[in-house]
């Protein structure tokens, strides 16, 4: 063989070679390292996630992430929230991947809700029961389940079609399932925001473009919450003294125009309650939302903290609870 055809036939292996390592997937070390910033939240996606949230869905599924990857405290996991999802590094023996939490049943856990079990119905054909759960699927939320990514994506249903009054204050027909909840509006199927409901509020500050974190951050502490600068917004909690159980209105200015304000209680006791829901500023950045205390709450100081989630700005609403 001439040197020159030899040169050609080692290029062309090696080619070979560089396309068979480009078809592998990447591992959670290998993934890609660029991260992408969305200024709709502040925060950045990158790495393993990005790939999972590129690949699985993106926007329509998961939402816009509204943390960092931190190191999750309970577990040492690394996790990031979005929208409706929280992702998570799952370790196996010597292997990692993505994986994702069951915010689901988390969020029914910290309303405290449960639904029984049904019996497998009968004649039946367009209606799939899951005796894992007990519970069935059927009609749109069967179609949008089995289309959208299934058990994959959104595990086992943990509850029959219900009514349920959401952050609007309207009622709609809504399933809850393991890693999400399902919501009627109109005749088409949406996505609960049940990773904002969740997440943890001293992550939820955006950061600045083309600064991303070096790698995932800690979790911090709530109580970091109350610290957060309050910057050209004010706001109230009314009526100011009440007694538990009562409807209350949370009223504040100055957020930015048509944007998204997570809520949180700060307790007598010094802990913090999220709210499951957001409020959304209207065109000139004012609020106005009702909520309502629990019969059981502790009396004594409370305060009602409202934060953008993309300015960071935060009114704290100091009000009381007596009989």
């Amino acid at each position: 063989m001439q040197p020159k055809q030899r040169g050609w036939r080692s290029l062309l292996i090696l080619l070979g070679v560089l396309l068979m390592l480009g078809s592998i997937a990447p591992s959670i070390s290998q993934a890609q390292d660029a991260k992408y910033y969305f200024p709709e939240t502040g925060h950045y996606l990158g790495g393993s996630f990005r790939s999972y949230w590129d690949s699985r869905g993106g926007l329509a599924i998961f939402g816009y992430p509204i943390t960092e990857e931190f190191i999750q405290e309970s577990d040492g996991r690394i996790v990031q929230y979005f929208e409706r999802a929280r992702f998570e590094v799952i370790t196996s023996g010597t292997s990692s991947f993505v994986g994702l939490g069951l915010i689901g049943a988390d969020y029914m856990n910290m309303r405290g809700l449960g639904f029984p079990r049904v019996a497998a119905p009968r004649n039946e054909p367009n209606v799939r029961y899951f005796p894992e759960t007990g519970h069935t699927l059927r009609g749109a939320f069967k179609s949008f389940w089995e289309s959208r990514g299934s058990l994959d994506i959104f595990g086992f249903p943990l509850s029959e079609e219900i009514t349920e009054q959401l952050e609007d204050g309207n009622n709609y027909t809504v399933q809850y399932f393991e890693r999400a909840r399902f919501q009627m509006v109109g005749n088409s199927v949406h996505l609960g925001l049940l990773g904002t409901a969740l997440a943890p509020c001293q992550l939820r500050p955006g950061l600045p473009p083309n600064s991303p974190p070096p790698g995932p951050v800690p979790q911090g502490d709530p109580n970091d919450c109350k610290k957060l600068p309050n910057v050209n917004a004010s706001g109230r909690v009314y009526p100011n003294v009440s007694v538990p159980g009562t409807i209350l209105g949370f009223e504040a200015q100055g957020y930015e125009p048509n944007e998204p304000v997570s809520m949180w209680f700060n307790l007598p006791n010094g802990t913090t309650r999220a709210l499951p829901y957001q409020a959304i500023a209207d065109g000139t950045g004012y609020v106005l939302i009702g909520l309502r205390t629990e019969q059981n709450d502790p009396l004594g100081q409370w305060a009602l903290v409202g934060q953008g989630t993309r300015s960071g700005r935060v009114v704290v609403a100091p009000f009381v609870l007596q009989r």
